[in-house]
């Protein structure tokens, strides 16, 4: 657990820089699941864009939890943003998947999946 925590950290964390030389104000929620309220792993601001995002580091395809992507799509229902997936993928680099694709695909996302419906930072 301590591991899977400090690999989904050091993802996060490059994230929010990344978006940070980008020109967004960036805030990571720590340990974003265990707060009783809905909250994304980060909140990118950058002028009248708002990012919403749920970061995983995974080797292959995974499956976000139903939970999850409620609490992602209450908050681009409150802030009016944009809600997406972020996929680190290790010697591979970053996928950002819609929200709205990933919940028609039932939370499953994988290689394919993102081949079709993989957005480039720069597209964000």
């Amino acid at each position: 657990m301590v591991k899977t925590y400090r690999k989904g950290y050091a993802a996060e964390n490059q994230l929010v820089h990344i978006l940070y030389k980008r020109g967004y104000a960036v805030m990571r929620a720590p340990r974003s699941g265990r707060v009783d309220l809905p909250t994304p792993d980060i909140v990118a601001i950058k002028g009248r864009k708002v990012l919403v995002i749920e970061c995983k580091s995974r080797k292959s395809g995974f499956t976000v939890e139903h939970e999850q992507l409620e609490q992602l799509n209450e908050w681009k229902k409150r802030t009016a943003g944009r809600a997406y997936i972020a996929w680190k993928r290790p010697r591979v680099g970053w996928f950002f998947l819609k929200l709205e694709d990933v919940i028609k695909n039932h939370g499953n996302v994988g290689k394919k999946f993102v081949e079709k419906y993989g957005i480039n930072l720069d597209d964000l």
